[in-house]
């Protein structure tokens, strides 16, 4: 491993896209994960000087918008519970932007994840948006793999039951 380090641009424009695709997967809206990007590339530029380079970039930057998005999620959930949220739950789930010009399926499917709970929407995510083994996965989750391979067992069962009525109301 060679001991010079990225420039921090490099490291934006090489890793935003996949990087806003986890965290609009994780977050079933376009704006909040456009938001949560932004927020994470702050945190990574406060933290680079931390960065040992023992893990590869992106493995670095997804841990930390994982983290990022457990604690937003937290947030708005006391947020939502205590009345403080303007819009919402299913309301923000359901919100699609014009410009991502999805067909029903895909809107279908980012409906269900976005219900899942974060755990198991976490572990789908990584595992079929991102192409993660569940090795890799329980890296950046810090659990065993395992747990994994559980939790993408039963977010399977529960995308299953979520998408089970869209599947007899299209046919698709």
């Amino acid at each position: 491993m060679s001991n010079a380090r990225p420039d921090f641009d490099s490291i934006i424009d090489t890793n935003s896209p996949r990087l806003f695709n986890l965290l609009y997967r994780l977050s079933g809206n376009y704006h909040t994960a456009q938001d949560l990007t932004q927020e994470v590339f702050l945190i990574a530029f406060r933290e680079y000087g931390k960065f040992q380079g023992r893990s590869e970039v992106f493995t670095w930057l997804y841990r930390i918008a994982l983290n990022h998005f457990r604690r937003h999620y937290r947030l708005s959930r006391v947020r939502s519970w205590l009345g403080l949220e303007e819009v919402g739950e299913s309301a923000a789930a359901l919100e699609m932007d014009d410009r991502l010009e999805q067909d029903q399926r895909s809107q279908a499917i980012d409906r269900a994840l976005a219900a899942l709970p974060v755990d198991f929407r976490t572990v789908l995510s990584l595992f079929y948006f991102e192409e993660r083994d569940c090795a890799a996965i329980a890296g950046l989750l810090n659990c065993s793999e395992g747990t994994v391979k559980s939790r993408l067992w039963r977010g399977r069962q529960l995308m299953a039951k979520k998408l089970k009525g869209f599947v007899a109301e299209t046919g698709v």
